[in-house]
């Protein structure tokens, strides 16, 4: 039985109530390495995380370093530890949605069905039109909290009419909260009892089926199983998916969300996986030959790795061009590749959307400064400055420090040395600005 964490959990949420996220986070993370399947420390440590990254978010850069010293760790056998990596990745990049779905699944194949829920119910809260979400919280609500079960299958329904799953799991669920609602009390024949009794058998069963699966250790051969009578099962086939992806099968995980695209050309997330995987699998491959020091090949397989990034959000973006996040994200690669006037469209319709406005206004910023344009650039730094004021987060010393980029650019190395030495007494590590400071002392004299 695992050891009761209320007090602990409480303490987060307390910490939580009074914007101490860091905090926070830290509590829930202590309460759950204690009892792993706790739903409320699973949901409030994701939506910690969540608004610790609005007030103090990170640098792009800084995010894929630490992203990548977390990734292995993904791939690991051990379920309790797999799920501890999973929380580090989600605790630098909270709003991965992609990341907080192999969470909860990583959860459920570990029997933590509790945690599971948790995650879902964060994932519903930090992304309302995320489906999947809903449809998960749909089934493993159904046997315990039917109404709500019933009430995020309807938000599925209202984002995407057409969800099978989702159509499937209400209509098994109706028809048990009727059964249990009306009883045998209605039943007027022996036949309409016999039948009120076959379908009661039918729905324990099928509730037994549920909870077995869930116990049970392959559940990949399970699903294939299924898969073998039923090939077009896009129900099944997406299970499958992302259990194979969980257990580490990474090829066989993308050649079943193929399968998935192949039945339904428009199913934007199994879209995204394939181009999650494909990026994932690049990503492993610039590990590699920088584990052997082959820093030739490593330099090669990044600027390949940014045409594949490229090339999947432009795809994303095509299918949802209001989606300014996603822009945002394509802005960044392109920027990576140097590709700057392609960089700076994507990032002038980013910074429309307020949770990536400071941001967008820094990397154009950025992008700016890189094509002369000084003007500009001083323009977008300064609204930046304007409104994420203060040097205690990764983006307000982005801000600064692009800020003495701008002016040694400009020739004006005295004012650039007093940008530098702003980020440079309250992080003396931050980038390169320790030499920043001592060439622009040099160039100012």
């Amino acid at each position: 039985m695992a050891i009761d964490v209320t007090k602990q959990v409480q303490k987060a949420e307390l910490a939580a109530s009074q914007k101490k996220y860091e905090l926070a986070i830290e509590i829930y993370l202590q309460a759950l390495a204690i009892d792993p399947d706790n739903r409320a420390g699973r949901r409030g440590v994701r939506l910690a995380a969540v608004k610790q990254m609005e007030i103090s978010p990170t640098s792009g850069l800084s995010q894929k370093m630490q992203l990548a010293a977390v990734k292995a760790k993904l791939l690991n056998p051990n379920l309790d530890t797999r799920i501890a990596a999973y929380e580090t990745y989600l605790k630098i990049d909270p709003k991965n949605i992609s990341m907080a779905h192999e969470l909860a699944a990583t959860c459920e194949k570990a029997k933590y069905l509790n945690a599971a829920i948790g995650v879902h119910e964060a994932s519903a809260e930090i992304a309302p039109k995320d489906t999947h979400c809903r449809v998960a919280l749909g089934r493993l609500l159904a046997g315990r909290e039917s109404q709500k079960a019933l009430e995020h299958l309807e938000k599925a329904l209202a984002i995407d009419p057409k969800c099978q799953e989702a159509i499937k799991i209400r209509k098994d669920l109706a028809a048990e909260l009727s059964i249990k609602k009306a009883g045998f009390e209605t039943a007027r024949t022996t036949h309409d009892l016999l039948r009120d009794k076959e379908r009661t058998k039918e729905l324990s069963q099928a509730d037994r089926i549920q909870r077995d699966d869930a116990q049970a250790g392959d559940v990949v051969t399970r699903l294939q199983g299924r898969m073998a009578s039923t090939p077009d099962d896009k129900k099944s086939l997406r299970e499958l998916a992302r259990a194979l992806a969980s257990g580490g099968r990474v090829d066989e995980a993308q050649a079943a969300w193929r399968k998935l695209i192949e039945l339904d050309p428009t199913d934007f997330d199994a879209k995204v996986q394939v181009g999650d995987i494909r990026i994932a699998q690049s990503e492993r491959k610039i590990a590699a030959a920088e584990a052997t020091k082959n820093t030739a090949l490593a330099a090669e397989l990044r600027r390949a790795h940014t045409l594949i990034v490229i090339e999947e959000y432009q795809t994303r973006v095509a299918e949802h061009p209001t989606d300014l996040a996603l822009r945002f994200a394509l802005g960044e690669a392109l920027l990576e590749a140097k590709r700057l006037d392609d960089a700076i469209a994507e990032f002038q319709k980013a910074v429309k959307d307020p949770r990536k406005r400071v941001d967008g206004l820094c990397v154009l910023g950025e992008c700016f400064i890189e094509k002369g344009l000084f003007d500009l650039a001083a323009r977008q730094l300064e609204k930046a400055l304007e409104e994420s004021p203060g040097l205690n987060s990764e983006r307000g010393k982005a801000i600064v420090y692009n800020l003495g980029r701008l002016r040694e650019r400009q020739g004006q190395f005295a004012t650039a040395r007093d940008e530098f030495l702003k980020v440079y007494e309250v992080d003396v590590g931050y980038r390169d600005v320790a030499d920043k400071v001592t060439e622009m002392s040099l160039k100012a004299k």
